[in-house]
This record gives structure tokens, sequence and C-alpha cells, in this order.
């Protein structure tokens, strides 16, 4: 996608598509609301809080303006920005935005008509399409600014190296990382979560135990490489796993990982939406890789140069001409 088509997409046509879904429903029907709305619902989608119309638009037109000011400053700024901060804020921006728009329009739609908030309800039909539809449109914000100029950090200085394997030699490359951050934070979640069952809903002290459970899969991370290509598998069973196949690399390095220059830690990116990805346990030494289309995949390990030096051992392999030919 060209700069100019991403910065008006980004700018303008994703900030006018989101205010017309919060702004347009909710002013074609503002006559026809109780003159309290309800603003927040149990888990039974029965309505249990409410404010007056103005306040509510207030506060998630306030947010709105927020969220999409984050895409417009993103499609304004004219300077390389690290390579996870445009895509990174625009899509928090858009969600937020999203999100706020969403509220605004299922409630004008929802509860025109009504006589007293008490009678409103909301269908979980209308939560999904509320929270998927403000994911797709963060993904698609993050998309598009993943395509606008950025800098690379000189990480392309180093000159890739290969291994001398002679033919049909295979080699098997395998290490582990650990990090105490996930599961520090996993035991301070569980413990909230465990905080929230006793003294509020049920479904959320829920949702922070299944969170706390995820966290410690991002506690340790086993990295191996070989024809196939590069594997990182999380936690103690190997499970969830992220590959790259062999065929994908271009070219592996061996490069010093900056977090902030990948969005933070843990897992950040998206190779299909973001064209960067990274498993980030700590700041130091990592693999990157330059894939074929364009896109990048790196993760913290300690001593890289063997699997890159494999990594790009195969990759000749697999681009040497076969005999005969």
């Amino acid at each position: 996608m060209r700069e100019k088509t991403s910065r008006t997409v980004l700018g303008v046509l994703i900030p006018v598509a989101v205010a017309a879904i919060g702004l347009v429903p909710y002013r074609a029907y503002r006559s026809d609301l109780p003159d309290r709305i309800a603003s927040h619902f149990g888990v039974s989608g029965r309505a249990d809080g409410s404010m007056t119309p103005e306040v509510f638009l207030m506060i998630f037109g306030a947010l709105m303006v927020v969220g999409l000011g984050g895409c417009v400053t993103i499609a304004l700024i004219r300077r390389r920005l690290q390579p996870m901060v445009a895509p990174s804020v625009s899509s928090v921006g858009a969600f937020l935005a999203s999100m706020s728009a969403g509220i605004l329009s299922i409630t004008a739609i929802g509860q025109r008509g009504l006589e007293q908030w008490q009678d409103a309800t909301i269908s979980p039909g209308a939560v999904i399409l509320w929270i998927g539809g403000s994911l797709a449109v963060a993904g698609l914000a993050a998309w598009v600014a993943s395509s606008l100029p950025f800098e690379d950090g000189g990480e392309m200085e180093a000159t890739p190296q290969a291994m001398e394997l002679v033919a049909g030699e295979r080699v098997f490359w395998s290490a582990t990382l650990s990090a105490r951050w996930p599961l520090v934070l996993g035991l301070a979640i569980l413990l909230v979560g465990l905080a929230l069952l006793l003294i509020t809903e049920m479904w959320i002290g829920l949702v922070m135990l299944g969170i706390s459970i995820l966290m410690t899969f991002f506690g340790r991370i086993r990295v191996t490489a070989d024809q196939t290509g590069l594997a990182v598998r999380y936690g103690f069973f190997g499970w969830p796993r992220r590959s790259i196949p062999i065929r994908r690399i271009a070219v592996a390095r061996a490069v010093d990982i900056r977090p902030t220059e990948w969005g933070g830690w843990g897992y950040r990116g998206s190779l299909a939406i973001m064209r960067r990805a990274a498993v980030v346990l700590r700041a130091g030494p990592g693999i990157r890789l330059d894939l074929r289309d364009g896109k990048v995949f790196a993760v913290t390990i300690d001593d890289p140069d063997d699997p890159v030096r494999l990594l790009n051992a195969e990759v000749s392999r697999l681009e040497a001409p076969k005999p005969g030919l």
C-alpha cells in the first residue's frame, strides 16, 4: 500500500467511518430515548445502571475522540518511528474508538422508544458484533499503519554467516530460555482473580484466573532450528507453537533485541497484520528472520550465532541448483 493511501485511510477514512457508526444512530434516535438511559448491564443482559443521555454522550464521545486522535496523529507524523509504534498506537486507538462508537450505536438503537431505562436489555449477539467489529477495525488500522516508513535500528549491519554443511549432513539445534516476570505477573493476576471471585461478579474473577494460567505459558520458551526452519514452543508442554518454515526465510541474523523497539515484552506484533512479530522475554541477544515476503520475525535466545549459521546454511542449500538442472 502506498504511503499516501495509508495515511489517508488511517487519518481520514477510518475516523470518519467510526464516528459515523457511533454518532449517526445516536443523533437520529436521541429524541426517542428515555430521560435516563441504561449504561451498565449484568451477566443476564438486564440493565443495572443508568445516566443521562448528555453525560453518556460526553463520556463515550470523548473516548471515541481520544482513540481516533491516536490514528490521526500517526497519520500526520512524517518522521520515521520505531517499527512497532505506528501499528500499536493505531490499533489501540482504533479499538478504543470503535468500542465507544459501538456503545453509542447499540444504546441508541436498542433503547429507542423505551419508557424507562430498567426495561433495557442487551443481547449476546449485539455484544459479539460490537466487540468483533472493534477488533476488526483495530486490525485494519494496525495493518495500514504497518506500511508506513519506520526506523530499523541498524539491525541490518551485521553480515550473516552460514554453517558449512556437507551433502546430506543434518544438524539440529535447541535451546530454552526462561523469565520470571510472566510467572510473577501471573501470580499477581491469580490473587486478584481470587479476590474478585469473593467480592464481585463470578465471571470477572474467572476471566482473571484464565489470564493468570495463560501467563505461565510465556514464562519459558524452547527454540529449535533445523532443516525445516525455526520453531518456538511455549511453556513446559511445548504449546502453543510458532514455526517459520525454511522456505519462507530469506536470511537469519544474530541481533540485539530491545523490547522498546518491538512494543514491549511477550509475543508482540503479528506477521499477518503488522508484518512484524517477536517473542521477547528479555532484552539481549536473539534471532531475527527476514522473510521472503518482507516480513520480520524475531525471538530472544542466548547464543544465537549457531542457529543463525545453521538456518542460513539450510536456506543456501534450499536455493542451490539441483544436480542435472
